[in-house]
């Protein structure tokens, strides 16, 4: 994940934090912790974890850093049941989760007076938005949109800001031989996207965790005339479970940590 993918390298208020020096580098940052047993139960596989530093903004005297580090994980048993609804023609992770804990140096608590606390945690918000588009995005998705705001209570005891999205999934059609010279075809149509990700600040630093699933099943009932009398019909169910994917999906991102 790119302008998400910020942990900040915690340090105290001195000298070399005036002058900007950086405490931790991206490689030495953690990871946020994630409800392991939720994803496991859930089917959920890692895709990629990564570090890297973001910003480095100057307020007034004080030199400000952000690291990020991020796990990324897709839902390996919805991928499998749909790739074998399709005859193994739809392969594409049709819902993500990720979590970044982003760290500061000097530590956010540790600003004087808060010099610009405010203004990093705005930029934290706005490049998780942007992140997350971008995750979405890589995952084939288009016709991304804010479609609202709120809060969500975390696990941990703080409560989070949420902004909801919607996307599209392109689906392209698929077809299968039914005959040596013929073929049942089943037609492109868009599959309803939904996503959210969420902000909020835990001990020293930031955490941002979201994720996307499908908002609609998908069903098509197909006919498909093989010869002047012989008509084949299709019926296409994925037996997506668009509620239980939102309730996955936020439970998730409230066991971040």
């Amino acid at each position: 994940m790119n302008r998400r993918d910020y942990l900040l390298a915690g340090a105290t208020l001195g000298t070399a934090g005036l002058a900007g020096c950086s405490f931790l580098a991206a490689a030495e940052v953690p990871p946020p912790d994630v409800p392991k047993q939720r994803l496991e139960d859930g089917g959920w596989t890692r895709t990629d974890q990564s570090s890297e530093t973001v910003f480095d903004r100057s307020y007034g005297p004080v030199s400000v850093e952000a690291v990020s580090s991020t796990v990324q994980y897709v839902d390996e048993q919805l991928q499998e049941r749909v790739a074998s609804r399709t005859l193994d023609q739809v392969q594409t992770a049709l819902s993500v989760f990720f979590a970044t804990r982003v760290d500061f140096s000097p530590n956010l608590d540790n600003l004087p007076a808060g010099v610009g606390r405010k203004e990093l945690l705005a930029e934290v918000r706005t490049n998780a938005r942007d992140s997350f588009e971008q995750q979405m995005e890589a995952q084939g998705l288009t016709d991304i949109e804010k479609t609202g705001e709120g809060t969500i209570d975390i696990d941990t005891g703080e409560t989070a800001e949420t902004v909801e999205l919607s996307a599209v999934y392109p689906f392209e059609g698929i077809s299968f031989d039914v005959t040596e010279n013929e073929a049942v075809e089943i037609p492109a149509s868009d599959i309803d996207i939904s996503a959210m990700f969420a902000v909020w600040h835990h001990g020293d630093f930031v955490v941002i965790s979201g994720g996307a699933y499908p908002a609609q099943n998908f069903e098509q009932i197909v006919e498909n005339d093989l010869s002047d009398g012989i008509t084949v019909t299709v019926d296409v169910d994925l037996g997506l479970q668009p509620e239980t994917y939102r309730t996955e999906v936020r439970n998730l991102v409230t066991g971040v940590q």
